[in-house]
Order: structure tokens, then sequence, then C-alpha cells
């Protein structure tokens, strides 16, 4: 009898032991490989295994606790009541019970290697695009997700988190049962290893694009922390924005440029000098938006941006937000169209040097009395 035959007869409950031996030898220097051998089986020796594998789970999942149990077992419910038409079904059915059974969760921090396997089957699940490869996506996905915020040293996870960001794609953003999933991802914009790491970075820039309604989403999460962010870390945030700016078309783009960069705008005229943010929000408009203006596609955007609120605000009531419309046009000038034609280009460029004038007299009008 054949290695293969002997170790295909050891997949059942009373031969568990030598079954584990088999796996044993596999990560030692011996020579049995148990993925060669699964690979050179025929279809049917291979169907065999898979239907042992799930039955010899299904025997161990019998000894667990009650609740455990239960879980494990409708997990399986739906592959088996509806059988798979191809030679891994069985296959399919061991998944779902190891899917289903909250191993991930429940799994003693002394059984981590089991946990790591079990997420590499849900990874390679997907990524080999099997059926139902969604459900176990969504798994090995946020399982990346969450060690990336917990090890000292998460480069790796994050970098997995970015091989499987394409699992987003098959999640409904509005759903109810994805909430935990949009939760994690908006806490990637305050976990400062995102936002340095070259994956991590990426990613976020991905995240512009998942749906159209998590953008104001990734801003206001990105305001609310950005007192709390050193110049460094704001730098980077701003390059986030910047290239998902310049990957971004339609709905997407229109969203990122009315309420990410020209709600920045905004807050950069009408925020109190002495706010904690002002110098933040300065960073990211002027300091990294404003430099880009020798690039023609930037150019109009901040002309489009700018003209339904700096004008306006260049002659507003409050002696501040005129002053700081006044410093903002100052560092913007000139602005306008690059696709306009010469003439009408002087003409806008007269226009806004006429209104920045009088902008300007206002503004020095309480300097004069005091």
């Amino acid at each position: 009898m054949s290695k293969r035959e002997t170790f295909l007869k050891t997949v059942n409950q009373k031969n568990t032991e030598k079954f584990l031996l088999f796996i044993q030898l596999h990560d030692k220097a011996e020579p049995f490989d148990v993925e060669e051998v699964v690979q050179e089986m025929p279809r049917d020796q291979r169907q065999t295994l898979w239907g042992k594998l799930a039955l010899l789970l299904q025997d161990v999942l019998q000894e667990l606790p009650e609740e455990s149990r239960e879980e494990g077992m409708e997990a399986a419910a739906d592959p088996v009541s509806s059988p798979v038409c191809d030679s891994y079904s069985a296959l399919l059915e061991t998944a779902h019970r190891l899917h289903g059974w909250s191993v991930l969760e429940s799994l003693p921090v002394s059984e981590a290697p089991l946990q790591i396997h079990i997420l590499t089957l849900c990874e390679t699940w997907w990524k080999k695009s099997l059926k139902e490869k969604e459900k176990f996506g969504r798994t090995a996905f946020l399982a990346a997700l969450q060690k990336s915020f917990t090890l000292k040293k998460p480069g790796v996870e994050i970098q997995r988190v970015w091989s499987l960001h394409d699992v987003l794609l098959s999640l409904d953003f509005t759903s109810e049962d994805n909430k935990q999933a949009t939760d994690l991802l908006l806490q990637c914009f305050q976990f400062p290893n995102f936002i340095k790491n070259d994956d991590g970075k990426r990613f976020l820039v991905f995240l512009f694009s998942w749906d159209v309604g998590f953008v104001p989403m990734i801003h206001g999460t990105v305001k609310n922390g950005l007192e709390f962010y050193s110049k460094t870390r704001t730098a980077h945030i701003t390059e986030i924005y910047f290239r998902a700016w310049k990957k971004a078309s339609g709905d997407f783009l229109e969203q990122i440029e009315s309420s990410c960069v020209q709600d920045l705008m905004r807050s950069a005229i009408l925020l109190s000098r002495s706010s904690p943010v002002f110098d933040k929000v300065r960073q990211v408009i002027v300091n990294y938006f404003h430099k880009k203006k020798s690039c023609p596609r930037v150019e109009k955007m901040l002309y489009h941006l700018y003209k339904p609120v700096l004008w306006r605000a260049l002659s507003a009531p409050n002696f501040e937000v005129r002053a700081n419309a006044a410093l903002l046009f100052a560092e913007a000038f000139p602005l306008h169209n690059p696709e306009q034609n010469c003439s009408n280009m002087d003409e806008t460029i007269q226009k806004q040097l006429d209104t920045a004038m009088v902008g300007t007299l206002q503004t020095m009008k309480p300097l004069s009395v005091s």
C-alpha cells in the first residue's frame, strides 16, 4: 500500500493520531509533502479525502461544548442541503464548519497557529475565487484588519489588508451587517501605522472609491481627529487626500471635491486663528494643494471650488473671516480656469484684483479705528 493510500485511510476518528502524524511529517524534514500528495491525487481520491475530512471535523465538533457545536452544525446546513456539483463540495462543507464555528474568536492563545491556518484557508478561498468566496474573504479581511490594530509591528498585516482590499467590493456599505467593517475602516484613518505605511496609504486611497456615501464619513473622522494629528501625520493624510482626488472620477470626484477639499477651504476661511486645527487645515490646503497649482487640473479645481466661497468671504461682516479670506487669496492668486482663452483669463484676474482690493480695504478698517 502506497503512502498516499495509507494517508487516506487515516482520515477518520479511529485513526486521528496516525492522521496527525502525517501532518506533522509535512512540517519536518521528512519525505512526505501533504500538499504535493493532495495535488497528485486523482479526482475521485481527492473527493474521498474531502468527504472524510468533513466527517472527521463533524466528529470533532460533536465533542465540543453545546453552543460551539450548534454554531458549527448550523454553518454547514446550507452546503449539505444544497450540494455543490463539483469536486470540492465536501471541502466547502468543511470550510463552512470552521468558518461558522467562531473558532477565530473562541480559540485560546495557545491555539494561535490553528487560527492562522483557518484564516489562511479563508484568504486562499477568496483569492482562488472558489464558490461562496465572499463569505470567506470577508472573514479573512476583517481578521487581518483587526490584527493590524493590535500588533506592535503590523506591516505584514497591513500588507495582507491591502492584498484583500477587493473584498470590500462585495460588501454592501448600507447593510447593518457590515457596520463592524465600516467602523474598523474609519479607525484606519486614526491609526498612525496605516497612515504612514505605503500599503496602508494605498488602502486608504482606495477607501475613497468604495462607496460615495462613505467619503463624507472618512472626512468627518479625519476632521474630528485633526486636532491630535502631528504635523507629519497631517502631511501623510494630505497626500492621501490628494491621491484619492487625483484617481477619482464621476460621483466620487464630485463628492471628494465638495465634501473634503471645499469643506477644508471653508474651514480655512471661517475658523478662528486660535483654533487648534487652523494651522493644520491650512497645511492641507495651502502647503499641498496650492503648491500643486502648476498642474492644470489642480489649477482648474482650485478655481471652481474657491469661486463660491472665497469672494463672498472677502466682504464678510466678520473681520477675522475677511482676513483669512484675504490671506488665502494672496496665497492662491491668480485663480483661473486654464481652459479659458487669454481674454477671458485677463478679465477674470482683473475682477479678482478688484474684489480683493475692496476686501483688503475693509479688512484694514478695524486697524485704523484702533
